[in-house]
């Protein structure tokens, strides 16, 4: 293989890295997002459809239907904001990737009453595969380690 071929598949390779964390932060995007807008189906479709959610207030939920069921419960509030900092992704350019970010989230049962509201945040550790579709999640764990406000729709508080 001459130079400029290594040089070209090199390039080719971490072409495809950077192409893959973009796609995956879009992907988290596009998982907040849909939350807001109470869309439980696209919301589960970000995920495998073998897929394990794990938030430890409602314990590990299996599959898109189970996850787009329990994602539901956040139905009783009007108003839903969930935004991803520091989203960090290890991409090998295989078909798998892991990343990390941190959860902040606010709702309001009435957005014309947005003094009524409850807020949380804490880590995310995700596992992605790329499916024909594109990337996927396979695995998410959050862990709530903040609040503020009551749940007084007792959506995310443990039973």
């Amino acid at each position: 293989m001459s130079q400029t071929e290594q040089i070209v598949q090199s390039l080719q390779k971490r072409l495809q890295v950077l192409e893959d964390k973009e796609a995956l932060c879009s992907l988290l995007n596009e998982y907040c997002n849909i939350a807001d807008a109470h869309d439980w189906v696209g919301y589960a479709n970000t995920y495998t459809d073998d897929a394990i959610m794990t938030f430890e207030e409602w314990g590990d939920t299996h599959g898109k239907e189970a996850i787009a069921k329990a994602a539901s419960a956040e139905e009783r509030f009007e108003g839903l904001q969930h935004s991803m900092t520091n989203m960090q992704f290890n991409v090998d350019g295989s078909d798998s990737a892991t990343g990390t970010a941190y959860l902040w989230f606010c709702a309001t049962p009435a957005v014309k009453q947005p003094e009524v509201h409850y807020a949380f945040g804490g880590p995310y550790k995700f596992e992605f595969k790329r499916t024909s579709q594109g990337w996927k999640i396979s695995r998410m764990h959050l862990k709530k380690i903040w609040a503020q406000g009551k749940d007084t729709e007792r959506v995310f508080t443990a039973a």
